[in-house]
């Protein structure tokens, strides 16, 4: 007798291989308008998702793509990434144009610019444009795999080193413009902290728990390497010349929009008092957005200081020949981040703090009695 036919029924897949909240193309599954991914609640992102995420934005998520291109496609849809990303891809593309603006603008402006000038002000724009092109990618591709996820965030955090690096720099040259071996000293020492935040952040094996202090510790010593030459110039100068230099008030409101969005991110507010009332745009993209204003507080400041007559040869008029230009370029000071720290277990992103030294970025003329 003849055995009855048969069905074949393939395996289900494993749970674990294909994971919750994975981006699934396939005809019946679910999806959103215009062929896009249907967006995930929290609780149906992946459990490593959700370890390293903010549990207080309850939806938006994008699915776990498994593709560069998928994760690069959500540009063009809204999702709870969408602000964070684009918050630092436009900052990006303007420091990158600026880099061009800013030669042409000191060349223009100043009679006697030096080499050194541009290549002060160049590394400044450049170390912008790395931390925020790393930033974006990093928003971008956090829903590829939890391996690409943590990678990314490396970079963004090498991102935050290397322009703590280059603002602080730039503050130095301000400072320290004539003085030649004072400024390659401080610059030497900051580039030595710099670089062992940048290792401590970036090495796989320094990224377990076990070393979060020492990662936490190695950017605060990098911004904080900034007061040694504040002191020093405070000493050299005196108060009224820093004063010109820094605008203490524009210090002061670039600042306290620094620490609010430090404040905000770390409180997780408003999402973690009107839970699913701010999904789309956080705390951390309220980050952002303070970060921006700190940076626009810091350009009209220093470009409000910056209202002088381009110095002749010959000296300018009113008996100040000896006067010489103080390179500020204040119009184009973009400052944003600074101290970096690690407030709790779960805040792995970019947390910002104090400016490590961008209030040091412009000075108006002064006579050459008063000049270092």
């Amino acid at each position: 007798m003849a055995s009855s036919p048969r069905l074949r029924v393939p395996p289900k897949e494993p749970e674990a291989r294909k994971g919750r909240g994975m981006e699934d193309n396939a005809p019946g599954s679910r999806s959103g308008e215009a062929g896009r991914p249907a967006l995930l609640s929290f609780d149906e992102m992946p459990e490593w998702f959700q370890h390293d995420n903010n549990e207080w934005i309850l939806h938006g998520y994008r699915p776990i793509s498994g593709s560069v291109r998928a994760s690069f496609r959500s540009w063009c849809y809204l999702h709870n990434e969408t602000v964070n990303i684009y918050s630092h891809l436009i900052p990006a593309a303007v420091f990158l144009l600026g880099e061009w603006f800013i030669l042409q603008y000191l060349a223009s402006k100043y009679s006697r610019v030096t080499s050194t000038d541009f290549v002060a002000f160049s590394f400044f724009m450049l170390t912008a444009t790395i931390c925020y092109a790393l930033s974006a990618l990093y928003h971008t591709l956090m829903n590829h795999s939890c391996t690409v996820d943590h990678f990314c965030h490396r970079l963004d955090m090498l991102g935050i080193g290397v322009f703590i690096v280059g603002d602080i720099i730039l503050g130095v040259y301000i400072i320290f413009r004539c003085e030649t071996t004072l400024r390659n000293i401080y610059w030497s020492m900051i580039g030595v902290f710099g670089a062992f935040t940048i290792f401590t952040n970036v090495h796989p094996k320094l990224q377990s728990h076990k070393y979060r202090s020492m990662r936490t510790l190695a950017f605060v010593a990098t911004g904080m390497s900034v007061v040694a030459p504040l002191i020093h110039g405070l000493d050299m100068f005196g108060l009224d010349l820093m004063n010109k230099k820094a605008f203490t008030y524009t210090m002061v409101a670039k600042v306290g929009c620094l620490l609010s969005g430090t404040a905000l991110y770390a409180m997780r507010f408003p999402e973690s008092w009107w839970p699913g009332k701010f999904d789309m745009c956080s705390s951390h993209s309220f980050m952002h957005f303070l970060v921006v204003c700190a940076a626009v507080i810091q350009m009209i400041g220093a470009s409000n200081h910056r209202n002088e007559r381009r110095p002749s040869k010959l000296g300018s008029a009113g008996g100040e020949s000896g006067s010489r230009p103080l390179l500020g370029a204040g119009m184009l000071t973009f400052t944003t981040k600074g101290i970096m720290f690690t407030l709790g277990a779960k805040i792995r992103s970019n947390v910002y703090a104090l400016p490590a030294a961008g209030a040091l970025l412009a000075s108006p003329p002064v006579a050459s009695n008063n000049l270092p």
